[in-house]
């Protein structure tokens, strides 16, 4: 594991068919647990979305159980990282983080990950029952995950 984790923290990892920047992540510890090494930014339409360095997130949370067919890695990084530093926020990232400001509803988060996989080539078989996932069982994380302190 200690050869994956230095692995990460020295180059990004790239989706072949992304035609986005890879974020560089280190994974660190139990729990499924991811940091950002370097500010990553998201142009959605008119809004850059900033995700700071140091943002710890859970890649995909996807039972281990279904990873025969669904591993998180197939799912892009991205588009969880994206996802997760808004549900973190409850769609309501700090000052800086979305400009133009506004605000993000859960179902605007949810479509945002399913369009981010899409720009990084996950095939619809996978992105579709991914979407539908966070769309069925987001509720759970929203308004009560919280980003852990630096």
């Amino acid at each position: 594991m200690k050869a994956e984790v230095r692995q990460y923290q020295e180059e990004a990892v790239q989706v072949e068919a992304s035609s986005l920047a890879p974020p560089v992540v280190t994974y660190i510890g139990p729990g499924n647990v991811w940091r950002l090494e370097e500010a990553y930014h998201f142009q959605d339409g008119e809004n850059l979305i900033t995700v700071p360095e140091g943002f710890r997130f859970d890649l995909a949370s996807i039972p281990r159980i279904f990873w025969f067919l669904i591993s998180p890695f197939e799912l892009s990084i991205a588009a969880p990282l994206v996802h997760d530093f808004l549900y973190a926020h409850d769609g309501d990232p700090p000052a800086g983080s979305i400009e133009p400001p506004r605000v993000y509803t859960r179902k605007e988060a949810d479509q945002l990950f399913r369009t981010i996989m899409e720009i990084e080539g996950v095939p619809g078989w996978r992105r579709n029952p991914a979407y539908w996932a966070v769309r069925g069982f987001g509720w759970i994380g929203w308004r009560k995950r919280k980003q852990e302190p630096q």
